[in-house]
């Protein structure tokens, strides 16, 4: 049976995750294996009631790793179905329906934009923007779900840098009515780049404004956060002037 596109990421990034799994193992046996033949004597003296219960507790600690790291190599092992590897911050539907309706589009060959986070690489599974004509899929790294947000439900998307966290990180801003949503970029040009291919298909309705600068995506997230009905009322007023 042909996968559609939401397995074959889900495959993609479980062939991440296994590897990541496989790799914290060989370090687990790596270093269980340096502790005991090298200082295995010295650290351990198992005369010692406490010494005991210290390594019966570190022993009882990598037998529940292990495990855990065991179960998920074997739930990585097949692909997530019916849009269960989709996250839907707006939960406008459920992941089943919102699946179809991504799977469908891409097999349609309806991908609008797709443009990679980090622009020092390829396009590859853990960084990319994806835009069909219903949703915009942030796909994260491996661990994470994709994040599938409704085009009709997005009013602006804007690029940032110098946000709480440090001031060389940046990121997409993505403003809907509901909530503010954000992905990580690579650097401020990739951000700016990401949003004026998006800006084809996702209007930028505050273009016009005489006071855009670099600063003015932290003005509008500063006053969507303070006050989200002037930011609204702002946003129809800009709409009105650039007739969109």
């Amino acid at each position: 049976m042909t996968q559609n596109f939401l397995e074959k990421e889900s495959i993609s990034a479980n062939k991440k995750l296994r590897r990541l799994q496989l790799i914290l193992i060989a370090i687990f046996i790596a270093a269980f294996a340096i502790i005991y033949f090298g200082v295995g004597d010295e650290l351990f003296d198992f005369s010692d009631e406490r010494t005991k219960l210290i390594a019966a507790v570190l022993l009882g600690g990598m037998g529940i790793m292990l495990v855990s790291t065991l179960l998920t190599l074997i739930l990585t092992m097949r692909p997530a179905k019916n849009g269960k590897n989709l996250l839907l911050p707006l939960e406008e539907t459920t992941p089943k329906k919102a699946a179809e309706i991504i799977n469908r589009e891409v097999a349609e060959g309806k991908i609008l934009y797709e443009g990679t986070r980090d622009y020092n690489t390829p396009i590859k599974h853990d960084t990319r923007v994806l835009l069909t004509p219903s949703y915009l899929l942030l796909i994260g790294y491996s661990m994470e779900k994709i994040r599938a947000i409704p085009c009709d439900r997005i009013l602006w998307i804007g690029a940032q840098t110098g946000y709480k966290g440090g001031p060389y990180y940046a990121r997409l801003i993505i403003f809907t009515r509901e909530r503010m949503l954000d992905c990580d970029v690579n650097d401020i040009g990739q951000a700016k780049r990401i949003a004026e291919e998006l800006y084809h298909y996702i209007p930028n309705v505050f273009r016009d404004l005489e006071w855009q600068d670099d600063n003015f995506p932290h003005m509008l997230e500063k006053l969507y956060r303070q006050d989200r009905g002037r930011f609204l009322a702002l946003y129809e007023e800009a709409k009105g002037k650039a007739n969109l």
